[in-house]
């Protein structure tokens, strides 16, 4: 496709990554301390949560992810899968903003050592880290280059994911923050103008409806219905979502911790519908001649967007996409780095590590976050794939311990949150490892499934209904834990500031 991206496009292109670069730059040479860097100093308002929030959560996974789904699946991705998570999301806004914000927590895994010892607190780090761990952007920044510039996947992930990491190690929470913003700005601005000119170039969706199988208009058609309920369970992880728990941390109050998810919300809705609605359109595109028929699912939205705009919108919706996967690629680095340095070495090695310490030390484990990712990046075939593992690795080992801290005020042992941690992370693994011995692959939907007979009727385990068994079997082993040992008194939690509001 890169014979369809002319100079003025790559010089968009250029100039924003001229300026990300440069807003890393400049709060670097501030020298934040530890709290400024990692939670910018415990003040951002709602405007910046809301572009943060937006821009970091929606960013590549969601991109190819969702129009993958749609392109073969139909509108399902909006309906089946996106859309079941909203409630979620909301819950998350009403039930979690308020409470975490007030305990003036400072990461995910800190909840866990403050109510279960410092043995919970590092399996709270570690699933943290493995879930920070950018692969999913990086993939996705692999695949923008390949398909649009004619750069390897690798190669290109390499030098467009090195630069988001250059300004997140230069400028922490507030570099991530203020491209955030700009990133946010481009992501809907490109989106919005990309599909309405994608649907009169392709014949809109009565093109579509010539060329799409059976139930591809259907809300809940299509996919196994259990698989569906796979991908909107991925859902539950922004309950334990240790990005967003750090922009509830970094909030001006609990309020405008609330309001910008509520806000967020709504703009994901949109954009949810944007990603379906192209990728569907990709669809006609590929009939129509316009898009190669032998194009990869994950890439379908890319190229039909990029060969209907014209020249200088085709770079600034390239920008957008960039700034959409560099948003994520920033966001969790830093919070695995932060993972490294305040939840693994502090209560580890150095309760009583300086700001300096802290800072650099984070700067670390924000490279070897990076490094990790690039690793693991082109491990899986499908991104989608990739998600829903990594999304079911983190629930299955933290929800439960952290909502029983939070909400239940009854008896907890250290036994019975490090029991919840360990057996829920092992079950993930397990239930992966089993089926890929046991099960074959699926090469439509890229996976693995094992099917066998109950009573003569078949029965058929997908890889993605890992959580199905994962987190009841995280709950038994808190409820097992809780037997033993004497009820964990926690610490005197810190001394807490006033709200501003």
């Amino acid at each position: 496709m890169s014979e369809h991206i002319s100079p003025i496009d790559l010089a968009v292109v250029g100039v924003y990554l001229l300026m990300m670069l440069g807003v890393g730059y400049y709060i670097f040479r501030k020298s934040p301390s530890f709290e400024e860097y990692l939670l910018a100093g415990r003040t951002m308002t709602t405007p910046i949560l809301i572009c943060t929030l937006a821009s970091t959560y929606y960013g590549l996974d969601v991109l190819f992810g969702t129009s993958e789904l749609a392109y073969n699946d139909g509108v399902v991705a909006f309906f089946g899968y996106s859309e079941l998570s909203l409630g979620i999301y909301l819950f998350a806004a009403y039930a979690l903003s308020t409470r975490l914000r007030a305990a003036h927590f400072t990461s995910l895994p800190e909840i866990l050592e403050r109510h279960y010892g410092l043995g919970s607190g590092v399996m709270g780090a570690i699933s943290s880290i493995l879930y920070s761990i950018p692969a999913l952007s990086l993939f996705a920044i692999g695949r923008l280059s390949e398909v649009t510039l004619g750069i390897d996947a690798p190669i290109g992930a390499l030098l467009l994911g090195g630069i988001a990491l250059v300004y997140t190690l230069w400028g922490g929470l507030w570099a991530v923050a203020i491209t955030d913003t700009i990133q946010f700005i481009l992501m809907c601005v490109t989106l919005a103008i990309a599909i309405p000119i994608l649907l009169v170039e392709l014949g809109g969706f009565e093109a579509v409806t010539l060329v799409a199988p059976e139930g591809y208009f259907a809300p809940f058609g299509g996919i196994p219905i259990w698989l569906m309920i796979a991908y909107a369970a991925t859902g539950i992880s922004i309950l334990v979502d240790p990005g967003y728990y750090q922009r509830i941390f970094a909030a001006r109050s609990p309020k405008q911790a609330r309001n910008a998810m509520l806000i967020s919300c709504g703009i994901w809705v949109a954009y949810d519908w944007l990603v379906t609605a192209g990728g569907m359109l990709a669809r006609a595109g590929v009939a129509a001649g316009v898009i190669p028929a032998d194009i990869h699912s994950n890439d379908a939205l890319l190229m039909a967007v990029t060969m209907a705009l014209p020249v200088g919108l085709t770079g600034i919706f390239l920008a957008g996409v960039l700034a959409t996967a560099m948003s994520t690629v920033d966001s969790y680095t830093l919070v695995s780095g932060s993972n490294f340095a305040f939840d693994l070495y502090r209560p580890l090695r150095k309760p009583d590590a300086s700001d300096a310490e802290l800072v650099r030390l984070t700067k670390y484990g924000v490279v070897l976050s990076w490094i990790l990712g690039f690793g693991m990046a082109f491990l899986f075939e499908r991104l989608l794939s990739l998600w829903v593992f990594m999304a079911t690795m983190l629930t299955s080992t933290v929800l439960v311990p952290i909502f029983v801290a939070l909400y239940w005020k009854g008896r907890k042992t250290q036994t019975a949150g490090l029991m919840s941690c360990v057996v829920g992370l092992a079950s993930v693994i397990i239930y992966y490892v089993g089926i890929q011995q046991l099960g074959a692959e699926n090469e439509v939907y890229g996976t693995y499934i094992w099917t066998f007979s109950i009573g003569g009727t078949p029965v058929s385990l997908w890889q993605e209904y890992a959580l199905f068994f994962s987190l009841p079997m995280s709950l038994v082993g808190f409820l097992v834990g809780n037997l033993f040992g004497s009820p964990f008194v926690p610490p005197v939690p810190p001394d807490l500031p006033e709200n501003s509001e």
